[in-house]
């Protein structure tokens, strides 16, 4: 079997996906890194990459929702043999704003169950020789961090033994493939609660429609190619701007021009 006790991996933003974070523009987040107010890694292509740490810090300094606030019960691992059906079904549950990550054998879940932390795992009844779905089943409801993971079983296979199994290691649930992915969705919802995005502050529950949702990709643009022409930054009565610089109500000392 596998160990999932692995270490925890940094997750680095784009300067677009910060924007989107803070709720600020792109232009505000760029001008807080040129006057060092925000510290940034260099990717080795040279474009900038903002640790998950220095922006939680930036926000927290600035009463902004971290990181953390930002998304929750938005991570979805699809455990699956067949790498077209979990590309397929990761792309569409990225159009519902969960985060997907997909391995195929047993090291790669068991970095990810560590690394990852899901809030729901997907998983088909068997994923190799050496993992079951009713094992990886035991292998998360033996973690403590993953104790509120939502474990679904996902198969073309209508063996009643192996989906008994699934189900007394654990699982919430069971769901024969094909699927509506509206309805795995659904299922999810009911087991975790719906996607939640903070953007003032607190987290907000998020909406989920009958319709596939899609998103327009950040750009991963280095401000080194920073168009020319800027648009102004969008109105928000709780912050202020100093020289394009992101600042708060009671920060107005520390972004002095």
């Amino acid at each position: 079997m596998f160990s999932a006790e692995q270490p925890a991996v940094t997750k680095y933003y784009t300067t677009s996906e910060v924007a989107k974070v803070c709720n600020v523009h792109r232009n505000t987040i760029i001008g807080a890194i040129r006057k060092g107010l925000l510290k940034i890694h260099r990717t080795p292509g040279g474009h900038a990459r903002i640790a998950q740490e220095d922006l939680d810090d930036f926000c927290h300094r600035r009463s902004l929702p971290t990181t953390s606030l930002i998304s929750r019960n938005n991570r979805a691992l699809i455990l699956d043999p067949d790498p077209k059906f979990a590309g397929t079904l990761a792309k569409a549950l990225r159009d519902y704003e969960y985060q997907v990550e997909a391995a195929k054998d047993p090291f790669q879940a068991g970095y990810l169950l560590g690394k990852f932390q899901p809030n729901v795992v997907l998983v088909d009844l068997d994923i190799g020789p050496d993992m079951t779905g009713a094992s990886v089943c035991r292998s998360v409801r033996s973690l403590p961090k993953l104790r509120d993971t939502a474990v679904i079983g996902i198969s073309s296979s209508g063996d009643q033994e192996k989906i008994d199994a699934l189900l007394d290691a654990g699982a919430d649930d069971f769901m024969a493939k094909p699927f509506d992915v509206e309805t795995l969705v659904e299922r999810i919802v009911n087991l975790i609660g719906p996607v939640i995005i903070g953007t003032s502050g607190r987290a907000t529950t998020g909406k989920i429609s009958g319709k596939l949702t899609k998103r327009v990709a950040s750009s991963d643009e280095d401000e080194d190619t920073e168009k020319k022409t800027r648009k102004a930054p969008p109105k928000n009565p709780h912050r202020t701007t100093h020289g394009g610089v992101l600042a708060g109500p009671e920060d107005d000392d520390e972004f002095g021009t």
